[in-house]
Protein backbone atom coordinates (compact mmCIF):
# COMPACT_ATOMS: atom_id res chain seq x y z
CA UNK A 1 0.00 0.00 0.00
CA UNK A 2 1.27 3.49 -0.78
CA UNK A 3 2.46 5.48 2.21
CA UNK A 4 0.65 8.69 3.20
CA UNK A 5 3.72 10.63 2.00
CA UNK A 6 3.48 9.05 -1.47
CA UNK A 7 -0.24 9.73 -1.64
CA UNK A 8 0.18 13.37 -0.65
CA UNK A 9 2.99 13.88 -3.12
CA UNK A 10 1.24 12.30 -6.07
CA UNK A 11 -2.05 13.97 -5.21
CA UNK A 12 -0.34 17.32 -5.29
CA UNK A 13 1.62 16.59 -8.41
CA UNK A 14 -1.15 15.05 -10.40
CA UNK A 15 -4.28 16.42 -8.85
CA UNK A 16 -5.66 13.00 -8.11
CA UNK A 17 -6.80 11.10 -5.14
CA UNK A 18 -5.16 7.71 -5.40
CA UNK A 19 -7.13 4.74 -4.19
CA UNK A 20 -6.26 4.25 -0.55
CA UNK A 21 -8.27 4.00 2.63
CA UNK A 22 -9.18 7.33 4.16
CA UNK A 23 -7.07 6.43 7.19
CA UNK A 24 -3.99 6.27 4.96
CA UNK A 25 -4.62 9.59 3.29
CA UNK A 26 -3.02 12.62 4.90
CA UNK A 27 -5.53 15.28 5.89
CA UNK A 28 -3.30 18.21 5.01
CA UNK A 29 0.02 19.31 3.63
CA UNK A 30 1.53 19.92 7.06
CA UNK A 31 4.95 18.93 5.76
CA UNK A 32 4.77 21.81 3.28
CA UNK A 33 3.73 24.33 5.97
CA UNK A 34 7.26 25.54 6.72
CA UNK A 35 6.26 28.43 8.99
CA UNK A 36 3.73 26.24 10.85
CA UNK A 37 0.92 28.78 10.59
CA UNK A 38 -1.67 26.12 9.76
CA UNK A 39 -1.90 26.94 6.07
CA UNK A 40 0.26 26.42 3.01
CA UNK A 41 1.35 29.40 0.94
CA UNK A 42 1.95 29.30 -2.80
CA UNK A 43 5.72 29.36 -2.21
CA UNK A 44 5.56 26.61 0.43
CA UNK A 45 3.46 24.45 -1.90
CA UNK A 46 5.80 24.99 -4.86
CA UNK A 47 8.97 24.33 -2.87
CA UNK A 48 7.43 21.34 -1.10
CA UNK A 49 6.14 19.74 -4.27
CA UNK A 50 9.43 20.16 -6.11
CA UNK A 51 11.62 18.97 -3.24
CA UNK A 52 9.41 15.98 -2.42
CA UNK A 53 9.19 14.92 -6.07
CA UNK A 54 12.93 15.30 -6.64
CA UNK A 55 13.53 12.78 -3.84
CA UNK A 56 12.54 10.17 -6.44
CA UNK A 57 15.40 11.17 -8.74
CA UNK A 58 17.24 7.88 -8.20
CA UNK A 59 20.01 8.49 -10.71
CA UNK A 60 20.54 12.11 -9.55
CA UNK A 61 20.31 13.58 -13.04
CA UNK A 62 18.08 16.45 -11.92
CA UNK A 63 14.92 14.98 -13.49
CA UNK A 64 12.30 12.46 -12.39
CA UNK A 65 11.00 9.81 -14.77
CA UNK A 66 7.97 7.55 -14.39
CA UNK A 67 10.30 4.58 -13.88
CA UNK A 68 11.84 6.29 -10.84
CA UNK A 69 8.49 6.57 -9.04
CA UNK A 70 7.35 3.99 -6.44
CA UNK A 71 6.13 0.66 -7.76
CA UNK A 72 2.46 1.24 -6.99
CA UNK A 73 2.39 3.92 -9.70
CA UNK A 74 2.65 1.12 -12.25
CA UNK A 75 -0.51 -0.64 -11.07
CA UNK A 76 -3.50 -0.87 -13.41
CA UNK A 77 -5.67 2.20 -13.06
CA UNK A 78 -2.78 4.29 -11.79
CA UNK A 79 -0.11 3.77 -14.44
CA UNK A 80 -2.06 5.35 -17.29
CA UNK A 81 -2.95 8.40 -15.25
CA UNK A 82 0.64 8.84 -14.07
CA UNK A 83 1.93 8.61 -17.64
CA UNK A 84 -0.73 11.04 -18.88
CA UNK A 85 0.15 13.60 -16.23
CA UNK A 86 3.85 13.24 -16.91
CA UNK A 87 3.31 13.73 -20.62
CA UNK A 88 1.07 16.75 -20.09
CA UNK A 89 3.64 18.45 -17.84
CA UNK A 90 6.82 17.44 -19.69
CA UNK A 91 7.22 20.66 -21.65
CA UNK A 92 10.65 19.68 -22.95
CA UNK A 93 9.41 16.32 -24.26
CA UNK A 94 12.33 14.42 -22.75
CA UNK A 95 10.20 11.92 -20.83
CA UNK A 96 11.06 13.38 -17.43
CA UNK A 97 9.97 16.19 -15.15
CA UNK A 98 12.56 18.80 -14.25
CA UNK A 99 12.34 21.17 -11.28
CA UNK A 100 11.17 23.94 -13.64
CA UNK A 101 8.40 21.72 -15.02
CA UNK A 102 7.40 20.71 -11.48
CA UNK A 103 7.25 24.37 -10.44
CA UNK A 104 4.93 25.09 -13.36
CA UNK A 105 2.71 22.16 -12.33
CA UNK A 106 2.70 23.38 -8.73
CA UNK A 107 1.52 26.82 -9.84
CA UNK A 108 -1.37 25.33 -11.82
CA UNK A 109 -2.38 22.92 -9.08
CA UNK A 110 -2.19 25.61 -6.40
CA UNK A 111 -4.53 27.76 -8.46
CA UNK A 112 -6.98 24.88 -8.73
CA UNK A 113 -6.92 24.24 -4.98
CA UNK A 114 -6.98 27.84 -3.70
CA UNK A 115 -10.71 28.26 -4.20
CA UNK A 116 -11.05 31.32 -1.97
CA UNK A 117 -8.14 32.99 -3.79
CA UNK A 118 -6.41 34.17 -0.62
CA UNK A 119 -2.99 32.85 -1.65
CA UNK A 120 -3.00 30.03 0.91
CA UNK A 121 -4.29 26.49 1.08
CA UNK A 122 -6.24 25.56 4.16
CA UNK A 123 -7.30 22.09 5.21
CA UNK A 124 -10.82 22.49 3.78
CA UNK A 125 -9.45 23.42 0.33
CA UNK A 126 -7.06 20.47 0.36
CA UNK A 127 -9.83 18.05 1.31
CA UNK A 128 -12.17 19.52 -1.33
CA UNK A 129 -9.46 19.23 -3.97
CA UNK A 130 -8.94 15.59 -3.13
CA UNK A 131 -12.69 14.89 -3.35
CA UNK A 132 -13.08 16.67 -6.69
CA UNK A 133 -10.71 14.30 -8.48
Amino acid sequence: MPSPRHIALLSGLMGLSLAAPASAQPSNLAGFDVDKDGRTSRAEYRIGLVSETMKYDKNRDGRVTVSELPGFTRLPGVKGVVEKVFKANDRSGDGALSPDELEARAEVRFGELDTNRDGYLNQAEIKAGRRSR
